[in-house]
């Protein structure tokens, strides 16, 4: 089993998974507990991180028009490949 990788993450990234990143169980429950907190640490496989990636990097796509938003799922994905050892 793969050893389980703890991110940072702020408030504003935070609603940026929830929305765009389609977090699986455990990532989603721990970004939910984590409220209004600005910061919060979520510890989970980097097996579920990746998939986040994933999935925000189909969300980024999906939304490229919004310059702004697409912007700052590529931000999010890029420090989460980065936390991961990925870059």
């Amino acid at each position: 089993m793969e050893k389980p990788v703890t991110i940072m993450i702020t408030s504003p990234e935070r609603d940026l998974i929830l929305r765009y990143g389609y977090p699986f169980e455990d990532i989603e429950r721990q970004l939910e507990e984590g409220g209004g907190a600005d910061l919060m640490r979520i510890t989970d496989s980097p097996f579920w991180w990746e998939r986040v990636i994933v999935n925000l990097h189909i969300s980024e796509q999906e939304n490229a028009a919004d310059r702004e938003l697409a912007g700052a799922l590529r931000n999010l994905i890029e420090r989460i490949a980065e936390q991961l050892g990925m870059m």
